[in-house]
């Protein structure tokens, strides 16, 4: 039965493939240009090759990331199945959903993320720090579904993990590479090992990349008693990058049993904000453009340190200590009004100017974990482990509104003011396998976790018959301002569990797995000393990891259905009396009855011959809201209870009911010895939404595709290579995130976009 079993999945493979295709593959000789390139995984806290591993995660090696033109996270979102980003202008933020489930707003103190982000197994809290570039990465993992046994805090939907390369022992090398393209891009990128001897040994990585903004600048008004001056027409312009890292490893391994792996990384991002623009422009302007009245402007730095001990007490068992800490702060400004209502006179009402500036912020974050946990393969392998983390969060975050135009008659201001704030976290965990024979296995795993949260001294500063702004100035020595306090503490938790089966149908060719799981995320602080409930989830899951003529393709399926109970749904809540002036605003948490998801995933690859690549991800999926009845803060004030609506039934956002990506490469030997490789890959997606609320066109990312191409020239010695690419060749205008401005009185509706067409050329060289 098992040799009928592989052969029908052989004939599987061809139809997926082509008929000619296999033939060549059939006879053509075994070697390691023939076949997919194995990866090793961990994602079940022990390295593991992916095809044996029981769990839905892509992994991509640095080589695969460079082919692939991968740059940070939302590079990655093209190839993963159901990872979907969004951006966030005021903090430049990067928001990050799985399988339809995210949260738009986690981005500061306000919120945390339902995907993880690791690195180098220190969890990073930030959204901001999704941003930091992918450079000499041993490996980037994506794991779909809860993780919340082994990886715990906050991995309610799944985990992105980024490790990074470490010293080697053997020789000294290096590269080097520099880039140039469209909007005056140039960045460069290098490497070098240096091994001081057979036991220590240092990497040094670093990597810059700087691009001018996308959007430009439309003419001040020519209005009547409008000063011209008061627009920004020429300088910084929005969406530019400007990005700069570098990291310092060191690995010691002065005996056989003890081993540590340290690094510094650095990051700073001096570019500028992404900007809202109008979904439908003015008459006489263009999509990428903005009349605007605040200059852009960011200073963002990050720093981090990431330490792993391993000590093998025994051949039987390895202790390991994982301690990191995090500094991520800086200042920004953004035009917030994106200047959608133009004035018609100096004074025209409705706060046609609003300005968005984070005078100050600070995330410090430390966190340690102690592992315990049995080496190589026995009947029983498992793994015992205690968590614990600390953050706090500052920020000073303001806003200030005018009538008409930056020099208009004052209208509003508000300075939301946390002093203090901070997240406690305390976790233990245990997980175990038993090797029920050889090939079937039983895997079950609990966690236990604390979370701790609380406000100290916490103000949000507004308005109250007051005739000036705040910028620039102490709000607590404004008349007319009052301060409203959010000092709170909430306390929650929660036993997350796994259970999981997984048999080799067939060994080397077939493996199939069957899950639940579960993800908690604890409850909220919202401004006004309110607090939100926790969130949890229950997944479903079975899946199949096949290895086809001899390793020449994979193909990985999974399918799963998600059970989301008291879903946290944030906006920014803005308070509107009669005549539609602003007199509050503040984040509001609620806490939906719950969300239901399920769909299926694919990612197959493939060596159709030897000089033939196909990569293919799928994603089909069907998202629904439980219970909620809302207020669309974009469109209406927060009182407004006319216009509550009932969110039940409606799609999640950034979940598109298929979504998928083709890849394919050839690679043409040339007659000096070299070698030349065009690359096409296809992304694909079906219309989806952008909010909860489900809210129209305006309100959608209409069903698009997106193109990018290259083509790479390696020199016959191997030591240098030469590339050229396009990147969304279609030029397609594609939202991650949509707003708007004036309401309710004169709604405008805006998006932040994905960057437009852009090309380069890349020279790479390795010593």
């Amino acid at each position: 039965m098992k040799a009928r079993l592989g052969l029908y999945l052989q004939a599987a493979a061809v139809i997926a493939l082509s008929g000619g295709a296999y033939a060549q593959t059939a006879t053509a000789p075994a070697g390691p240009s023939d076949t997919i390139a194995e990866i090793v995984v961990t994602a079940t806290k022990r390295e593991t090759k992916l095809q044996e591993t029981p769990i839905a995660v892509s992994a991509f090696s640095q080589e695969s990331l460079d082919k692939q033109q991968v740059k940070d996270i939302t590079d990655l979102s093209k190839f993963v199945p159901s990872l979907q980003f969004g951006q966030q202008g005021d903090q430049n933020a990067i928001t990050l959903t799985l399988r339809g489930i995210g949260n738009d707003s986690a981005y500061t103190e306000v919120a945390d993320p339902e995907v993880a982000m690791y690195v180098d197994g220190i969890y990073s809290p930030r959204a901001q720090g999704a941003s930091v570039l992918m450079y000499d990465m041993e490996r980037v993992e994506v794991l779909r579904g809860p993780q919340g046994t082994l990886f715990g805090r906050n991995a309610t939907v799944g985990a992105v993990s980024l490790i990074s390369a470490k010293p080697t022992f053997d020789k000294e090398y290096g590269n080097a590479e520099v880039v140039a393209g469209s909007y005056g891009r140039f960045g460069t990128r290098g490497m070098f090992n240096l091994p001081v001897s057979d036991k220590l040994a240092f990497r040094v990585a670093f990597v810059t990349d700087k691009h001018d903004g996308y959007v430009d600048y439309q003419p001040a008004p020519n209005v009547p008693g409008v000063n011209p001056a008061a627009y920004v027409t020429s300088g910084p312009k929005y969406y530019a990058g400007d990005q700069k890292s570098f990291r310092v490893s060191g690995a010691w391994r002065p005996t056989d049993r003890f081993s540590w792996d340290l690094n510094f990384e650095w990051y700073e991002d001096t570019g500028t904000p992404v900007e809202p623009l109008m979904q439908t422009p003015r008459p006489g302007t263009n999509l990428w453009s903005v009349q605007a009245d605040t200059a852009p402007f960011q200073d963002r730095t990050a720093k981090s340190v990431h330490s792993k001990m391993d000590y093998d007490i025994n051949d039987y068992l390895q202790l390991s200590y994982i301690a990191g800490a995090s500094w991520l702060g800086g200042n920004n400004q953004v035009d917030a009004d994106s200047g959608v209502l133009p004035p018609t006179s100096a004074t025209t009402p409705s706060g046609a100017f609003e300005q968005n500036s984070t005078v100050w912020s600070s995330y410090d974050f430390f966190s340690h974990e102690l592992q315990l946990k049995s080496s190589g393969v026995h009947t029983i392998d498992w793994i015992l482990g205690a968590y614990y983390s600390h953050e706090t969060n500052k920020i000073r975050f303001d806003i200030d509104q005018a009538n008409g135009y930056r020099l208009g008659t004052f209208s509003w201001a508000g300075s939301f003011i946390q002093s203090d704030r901070e997240i406690e976290s305390a976790a233990g965990f245990g997980q175990a396998t038993w090797h029920v024979t050889d090939d079937i296995r039983l895997t079950g795993g609990v966690r236990y976790t604390r979370d701790d949260k609380e406000d100290i001294g916490g103000r949000n500063v507004t308005c109250n018959g007051c005739t000036q702004g705040i910028f620039g100035r102490d709000p607590y020595s404004i008349p007319g301002y009052t301060a409203s306090p959010n000092d709170v503490y909430g306390q929650w938790s929660k036993a997350t569990w796994l259970v999981r089966a997984d048999a080799d149908i067939i060994k080397d060719v077939l493996m199939t797995y069957a899950s639940v799981g579960t993800g908690f995320k604890s409850g909220n602080i919202e401004d006004g000393g309110k607090l939100a409930g926790p969130e949890t989830l229950t997944n479903y899951e079975v899946g199949a990891k096949t290895t086809l003529f001899g390793g020449r393709a994979t193909f990985n399926v999974a399918a799963y259905y998600e059970d989301f109970t008291g879903y946290q749904v944030n906006q920014a809540v803005t308070t509107r009396d009669a005549a539609g002036h602003v007199i509050g605003s503040q984040i509001v948490t609620q806490n939906a009855q719950g969300a239901k998801a399920y769909g299926l995933e694919a990612e197959l690859a493939a060596k159709v011959t030897p000089r033939d690549t196909i990569n293919l991800s799928l994603s089909a999926q069907h998202t629904e809201m439980e219970e909620l009845q809302s207020i669309d803060a974009r469109l209406y004030s927060g009182g407004d209870v006319s216009h509550l609506v009932e969110l039940k039934g409606n799609e999640l956002p950034h979940a598109p009911a298929l979504s998928g990506t083709v890849g394919y490469e050839h690679v043409f030997d040339l007659p000096n010895g070299g070698t030349l490789t065009p690359r096409v890959s296809t992304h694909f997606e079906t219309r989806s939404y952008l909010s909860f609320f489900n809210a129209g066109t305006y309100d959608e990312q209409k069903a698009y595709t997106r193109t990018d191409l290259a083509v790479r020239y390696d020199a016959p010695s191997g030591k240098w290579s030469l590339e050229g690419f396009v990147q969304n060749v279609e030029n397609a205008n594609i939202k991650s995130n949509a707003g708007a401005f004036g309401g309710p009185a004169t709604p405008v509706w805006t998006a932040v976009y994905q960057p437009p067409q852009t090309w380069g050329v890349r020279a790479h060289a390795s010593f």
